[in-house]
């Protein structure tokens, strides 16, 4: 059953894939050829455009060659030499299109010549080119052919006539015979505008023609690609509800919306809820957080699926149930896509990791925290100070680093022992936590050295920060069991700027800071700027 189902699969995709490449292949086909008949068409208007050049030069010609032989003014035969141009023009770029091999470029400066369009001159050829030996253009090709010997006779009378071969005498019989001319080459013109509209309708009809042959294919094709997944869909269907209904593990699917379609009995076991009283419901509504907070979010887990393929939420809070059992849940979504391979709904698997969650946080605090304070160790604090090193640099914002070393604390262990040592350690963090404002960041670094961050603060307020935890470490009365003592401590502060470099930099800083604060009799607070090393502000302090 799994090789037949497999099998199945396959030729649907194969099926798919066939009929999608079949309508594409068809429809680039059809794109071409309606746009190599759009192509024409415009070629066909190109000619059409030039024939109403052509008709204009041959009536500026005729009619000064009829003024002239009334009037002998000259000037009416050089107007009917340059009505002359666009005639005589074309012929040559026809010539040099009929040659053997076509002489293109001779052709394109003819029609140039001629007026025509720069636009509309490769058209021009390009028609010419493909169509000049079909039936389709034969006539008004012919035509123009036919028209030659009058253009040419039209240019012979004007070379007799600028150069008085002719007798005045013969003037009448000339008009006469330009007026024939004239006649003829009117009606050629019109059979020739005739000719091109024919062809302007015959590809219209193709062109409709390869519309609607196209549009009857992709639909039949379109239809059989429908049913197939149609077919598809209702079997994946049948087949997805048996393995929900069957899975050892809490299974549900779920709609693009959020709504829970079907649930197998071991969700409902592990929310704690009938099974036929999940269908229906809102998955974000049954995992509320706390004030009204949804636990899912839809857009965001369909780009999360698209992009990995699954996604696994894992609650922040325990979710209680309905009884008042505490969980810790962890949904797991993966889609379920339809024969496009589009998300059609998700299937979401829940696991109960309410076990296998405490004893993560454990492991992550011990790793993460000294053991003995409860502050972040150097791990963690060199993680959190590249955080803030990078938010400075998208939020322009700053922040200040603090080294804090307890001095002379190496003889209280020596002198009193490690007990009073670690008592006095605790006690100090005790008094820097009251020191800090939220946000703040407190970490033993090792021994009795402590760092602290700022956030968001400039160094000049730090340094004021800096100094009152001082005067409170200087007045604090430490205690281990019956033993009192005072301590003091130097503490160094920097800047925190994103162009300031790597975590390990700003450290160096607060550390050179925190030795200079040493340097200049311990209890004292020392600022040191990264931006100006050379520029070290007074101590601050007893």
């Amino acid at each position: 059953m799994v090789m037949s189902g497999g099998y199945q699969a396959q030729s649907s995709h194969t099926l798919m894939r066939v009929g999608l490449g079949s309508i594409v292949l068809l429809l680039v086909l059809a794109f071409g050829a309606a746009t190599a008949l759009i192509e024409f068409k415009t070629g066909v208007r190109a000619y059409a455009t030039g024939e109403s050049l052509w008709s204009k030069g041959r009536q500026a010609a005729v009619y000064h060659l009829n003024r002239y032989t009334e009037t002998d003014d000259p000037a009416h035969l050089n107007q009917a030499r340059e009505g002359l141009v666009t005639p005589l023009a074309y012929r040559k770029a026809r010539q040099a299109m009929t040659a053997s091999p076509m002489k293109a470029q001779r052709a394109a400066e003819m029609f140039r010549e001629g007026g025509s369009h720069p636009d509309d001159i490769p058209r021009l050829i390009n028609v010419y080119r493909y169509m000049g030996y079909s039936s389709l253009f034969h006539s008004p090709l012919q035509i123009w052919r036919d028209a030659d010997p009058h253009i040419l006779r039209l240019e012979e009378i004007l070379t007799l006539l600028s150069e008085d071969e002719i007798d005045s005498a013969e003037y009448p019989n000339l008009r006469d015979e330009v007026d024939r001319i004239n006649q003829e080459l009117v009606a050629m013109e019109s059979d020739f505008s005739s000719s091109l509209g024919r062809i302007d309708r015959t590809l219209n009809g193709l062109l409709l023609l390869t519309v609607a042959t196209v549009l009857a294919l992709a639909g039949v094709l379109v239809t059989m690609l429908f049913v197939s997944a149609a077919r598809r869909m209702a079997r994946t269907e049948d087949e997805l509800r048996t393995t929900l209904e069957h899975a050892a593990v809490g299974m549900a699917r779920l709609s693009l919306s959020g709504i829970i379609r079907s649930a197998n009995q071991r969700f409902a076991q592990t929310l704690g809820y009938p099974q036929d009283s999940l269908e229906g419901m809102q998955l974000d509504q049954l995992l509320l957080l706390n004030e009204g907070e949804t636990a899912l979010d839809m857009p965001s887990l369909r780009h999360r699926v698209l992009r990995h393929g699954t996604w696994t939420l894992t609650r922040d809070e325990p979710w209680t149930r309905e009884d008042g059992t505490p969980l810790w849940l962890e949904f797991t979504f993966s889609a379920v896509r339809d024969h496009r391979g589009r998300i059609a709904d998700y299937i979401v698997v829940v696991d109960d990791i309410s076990h296998h969650r405490s004893q993560v946080e454990k492991l992550s605090y011990e790793a993460s925290h000294d053991s003995l304070t409860g502050a972040i160790n150097r791990r963690e604090f060199l993680n959190r100070l590249a955080i803030c090193l990078e938010n400075t640099g998208y939020e322009r914002s700053r922040h200040a680093l603090c080294f804090v070393d307890l001095d002379y604390f190496k003889e209280i262990n020596d002198t009193h022992g490690h007990q009073a040592g670690d008592d006095c350690l605790i006690q100090l963090c005790r008094i820097i936590r009251a020191q800090l404002r939220e946000g703040d960041i407190l970490a033993r670094l090792g021994g009795d050295e402590f760092a602290l961050i700022f956030t968001y603060c400039p160094v000049d307020v730090a340094e004021r920060l800096a100094e009152e935890l001082r005067q409170r470490i200087a007045d604090h009365i430490f205690s281990s069991g019956s033993i009192t003592f005072r301590l003091s401590a130097s503490i160094g502060v920097t800047e925190i700027r994103s162009h300031h470099g790597d975590p390990e930099s700003v450290m160096e800083a607060a550390d050179r800071a925190c030795y200079g604060a040493k340097e200049h009799g311990r209890n004292h607070v020392y600022v040191v700027s990264l931006d100006d090393p050379d520029t070290e502000k007074a101590p601050r302090g007893s």
